[in-house]
């Protein structure tokens, strides 16, 4: 409450709504990235499917180079069945280390996203705290204002220490508000 008597401006919705903005975005971005980390990832078994094809084709061309004696015609052939599975081998190779490294940036990028969207979650749990801290501060502070400015007789008080009590209350609200504000929280 402000020293004229009107309340004070409360700028939490504000805040909030800010909050909720942020946490609305990234989990469109969010949602997006799991798409888009399924779709990527669906790439992946085919190519090590196929680099493990042509490597063992590589192998066993190799092999029946080195075992069997053969015409120059086939050796020729077999010669270039080798080159062209070690060719296929390394060029799959390559697009699958493009995509697992794909892969690892978008999960890299989707923590990330997940990170802020607690820390946006832990900001909205102190935002509130912090909000129902000073509407309790307010309530005391008028409590307080109320029975400091009465013009009650000293009969009608039956609590002669809740004036008192209600000081200490009110201290202690404000003392932790202050802390929580020091913390960061």
């Amino acid at each position: 409450m402000k020293t004229n008597g009107t309340p004070a401006h409360d700028n939490y919705d504000e805040f909030l709504a800010r909050l909720d903005a942020a946490t609305t975005n990234l989990s469109t971005r969010a949602a997006s990235l799991d798409k888009a980390l399924a779709a990527v990832s669906l790439l992946l078994g085919p190519y090590q499917s196929a680099v493990r094809e042509w490597e063992r084709r590589r192998l066993d061309v190799g092999e029946q180079l080195a075992q069997q004696p053969c015409s120059l015609h086939t050796h020729a052939a077999l010669s270039e069945l080798h080159d062209v599975a070690g060719k296929m081998q390394s060029m799959l190779a390559g697009r699958t280390q493009r995509i697992t490294e794909k892969l690892s940036v978008m999960h890299r990028r989707l923590a990330a996203i997940h990170q802020s969207l607690l820390e946006l979650e832990a900001s909205r749990v102190k935002l509130n705290s912090s909000r129902m801290l000073s509407r309790d501060r307010e309530k005391l502070g008028s409590i307080f204002s109320a029975l400091a400015g009465s013009t009650m007789a000293a009969p009608a008080l039956a609590d002669m220490g809740l004036l008192s009590d209600l000081r200490e209350a009110r201290e202690a609200v404000i003392l932790a508000e202050a802390l929580m504000e020091v913390k960061g929280y």
